[in-house]
């Protein structure tokens, strides 16, 4: 009788010792179904949005954010972070840039940096800034980062000249790019516009332009024989087929803006002023025309 109580007994403790061993396997770490694997962690950096050449004066549409591995991301990377590529519109690049390559910090150049317009410029480029009032720098409107063409207006007043070409007004350089307005190295940032703009305009007095050796003479002989004008070029205008074209223009004369000075049209005329000869007999008229219609001439 007490073997089988014993037996009864242990077969009581086998029972609870089995939960026990199940409790404890599904409460294991190793016993856990397995997780799904742990995502790849990326930040994000600045990119180049397109092709970057050297000595670009950054503007904002020219940077972008990219998703990029963790674990590829260095040091000299700029993370992102708020207003990080605003306060890099300016900034000039030391080297050129691929489309999605990275920008790295080391590679470009802020302003106020003391080689800034030293890497502004474009190898075999020269740097040399002229007076402007607010006419010449289009009211104000010119900012670094712009392209312009400079014009040159003349009067010549010898002995001789006909009214037709007593003044002539050429473009002597085009597409050239500003550098720095005043000692200001970069576009100011846009806002929006308010009622009193205009006022608000502080007009340069001297404009840096990027030239060449040959540009830099041409420039200062311009200077001498007349004055100077700047005329902002479009953000689309920079297909050198159309500057080459405009290279082959003419200048403008005097008489070309007006047809007063050019005289009467060879088309109209009679080698008398335009007059018209009309036969009354053995009599001949001749009549000129004015604003009260054919009279008799002078």
């Amino acid at each position: 009788m007490l073997s089988r109580k014993l037996l009864f007994s242990l077969g009581i403790l086998a029972v609870l010792a089995g939960v026990l061993l199940v409790i404890l396997w599904f409460h294991t770490p190793g016993a856990t179904p397995a997780s799904a694997p742990a995502q790849a962690l990326t930040r994000s950096i600045l990119v180049a949005a397109q092709p970057i050449p050297a000595g670009t004066l950054l503007r904002k549409e020219d940077m972008t954010w990219s998703e990029v591995p963790a674990d590829q991301v260095v040091g000299s990377d700029i993370s992102n972070s708020s207003g990080a590529d605003t306060e890099l519109v300016g900034t000039v690049t030391r080297r050129a840039f691929a489309a999605r390559e990275a920008l790295t910090a080391i590679d470009l150049v802020r302003p106020g940096d003391r080689d800034f317009l030293v890497a502004a410029l474009r190898p075999g480029y020269r740097a040399i800034s002229i007076a402007v009032d607010a006419s010449q720098s289009t009211s104000g409107l010119v900012s670094p980062g712009d392209h312009v063409d400079v014009l040159l207006t003349q009067s010549f007043s010898g002995q001789g000249t006909d009214a037709g070409h007593k003044s002539a007004g050429e473009t002597v350089l085009r597409d050239l790019r500003v550098i720095a307005v005043d000692q200001t190295l970069v576009a100011a940032a846009k806002s929006e516009p308010s009622a009193n703009v205009v006022g608000d305009l502080k007009m340069p007095k001297t404009i840096t332009l990027e030239v060449t050796e040959r540009q830099a003479a041409a420039l200062l002989v311009a200077e001498q024989l007349g004055k100077i004008d700047l005329a902002l070029r479009g953000q689309q205008d920079r297909d050198p087929a159309t500057t080459a074209a405009y290279d082959r223009v003419s200048p403008i004369w005097a008489s070309d803006v007006s047809r007063a000075l050019a005289g009467p049209d060879p088309a109209k005329s009679d080698g008398s002023n335009g007059a018209i000869a009309v036969l009354h007999g053995a009599k001949i008229e001749r009549l000129c025309p004015s604003s009260a219609g054919l009279l008799a001439c002078p």
